[in-house]
């Protein structure tokens, strides 16, 4: 009974907030050890290009097979986490107005699309990658349409998908930082400059290399956005609980 009792004690004092702020940190290492530990298999990045770079991906990808897999599936599982955390951000920076429901919501379709993108090249390792390297003639001719469709496919959902978390979460999140300072406000300047490389001149990525370049700012800065997110957060909880 007194176990039973604790545990909805502990529920009721969990807010949503202070869930997302861990899931924030648990995505952020999620990612940075899985990137590193994909790097270390000899696999530069985790969805492939189309043509010859997509079958040199499927060569590393070969060579470096052990390290990749692991690497991918944290940084999909690290997906998962940063999806509850730019829902649960919600919570904290709600007092900025009913336009804030917005945030969590295309947030999580935007993430839902990321993790698709990021499952997609697990799938390729699995069989297409074994199974191009054993092909040859006409076959492997087939299986390589079949791997710029599929990266294809991952690299446009991937697209979408952080052109909502970037291009509209994020500033929306940064803006109510801005707004009501329950958050440092320097949280919410670096938003918006994530949005301004990562979310809105990302869109003109695929049309200019320059750009795509510039866009990896955004990349870098989302993370760093995110990561300040949660410690804010819960120092702001540790400071309002001392108080």
């Amino acid at each position: 009974m007194t176990r039973k009792n604790g545990t909805e004690s502990l529920m009721r004092d969990l807010s949503l907030a202070t869930v997302a702020a861990v899931c924030a940190l648990v995505a952020v290492v999620g990612f940075v050890v899985g990137v590193a530990l994909m790097a270390s298999g000899g696999v530069e990045t985790l969805i492939p290009e189309t043509g010859e770079q997509g079958l040199e991906w499927i060569a590393d990808v070969q060579d470096g097979r052990d390290l990749f897999l692991v690497g991918a599936w944290l940084g999909v599982f690290a997906g998962l986490f940063l999806l509850v955390a730019l829902v649960g951000f919600y919570d904290a920076l709600r007092e900025a107005g009913p336009v804030m429901i917005v945030a969590p919501i295309v947030g999580a379709v935007g993430m839902t699309l990321v993790t698709i993108s990021h499952v997609l090249p697990i799938a390729m390792a699995y069989e297409l990658a074994p199974g191009y390297t054993d092909a040859t003639g006409v076959t492997q001719d087939a299986l390589a349409i079949t791997t710029d469709t599929l990266a294809s496919a991952s690299l446009l959902t991937n697209y979408v998908g952080d052109a909502l978390s970037w291009g509209v979460a994020v500033p929306l999140y940064a803006v109510a930082i801005l707004k009501t300072q329950v958050l440092p406000r320097w949280i919410g300047w670096l938003g918006l400059v994530v949005a301004v490389f990562g979310g809105w001149l990302g869109l003109l990525g695929p049309a200019s290399e320059i750009l795509e370049s510039i866009s990896s700012i955004g990349f870098i800065g989302f993370f760093v956005f995110i990561g300040s997110m949660g410690i804010a957060i819960l120092r702001r909880r540790q400071q309002l609980a001392a108080g």
